[in-house]
């Protein structure tokens, strides 16, 4: 006895005449061309984003002491930092004193002291008081200080909140991008 089989009977036995092996093979066709299609519609897009020209980020004209204020400055450390970041630089020119932290209230405290660029021209300093992370004054200098010299533009006074115990951090500003930090006592 031979095992015969014919033409026909072979062509039912093959696994891809099958209809089952037909459907399993365009589901794997088009799942192949659907990965094909996420990859280049992918790449295309990430080239875009990678090749992409650089828009130049607008210039920033606030004022040395607008981006000074920006930052949470809450101690010298957080001074030293956020006047990097704002650019400015620790000045080797200017100087200045805290003469005296007195309290007017129970919430307000008034600061006096100096200010002054021996190099410059006169022109008034601005000076920052951050208390806990907050800008909470801003002055000029104005007026002259006979004890410390015939300079204009020289003294600062201010009043601003400040609760018992805070560390004011008390920043001079220059007109070249300048800063220092003046020492000053907690509130009272």
């Amino acid at each position: 006895m031979t095992n015969e089989v014919s033409l026909t009977q072979l062509a039912f036995m093959r696994p891809s005449a099958t209809p089952m092996y037909r459907a399993g093979h365009l589901m794997l066709r088009a799942a192949y061309v659907v990965f094909l299609s996420a990859v280049f519609f992918g790449s295309f897009f990430v080239t875009l984003r990678l090749t992409e020209p650089k828009v130049a980020s607008a210039p920033d004209n606030r004022s040395d002491a607008e981006r000074l204020a920006a930052y949470p400055i809450s101690d010298l450390s957080g001074l030293i930092k956020s006047a990097q970041d704002a650019k400015l630089i620790l000045s080797r020119r200017l100087s200045g004193w805290v003469d005296a932290i007195y309290r007017i209230d129970e919430r307000a405290v008034g600061i006096n002291g100096w200010a002054v660029d021996p190099e410059g021209d006169s022109t008034p300093l601005e000076v920052l008081i951050f208390v806990a992370g907050q800008l909470v004054a801003t002055t000029h200098t104005s007026g002259e200080r006979p004890d410390v010299g015939a300079q204009k533009n020289i003294a600062f006074s201010v009043n601003f909140t400040c609760r018992r115990g805070d560390q004011p951090v008390v920043v001079v500003l220059g007109n070249e991008k300048q800063y220092v930090h003046l020492q000053s006592a907690s509130c009272p």
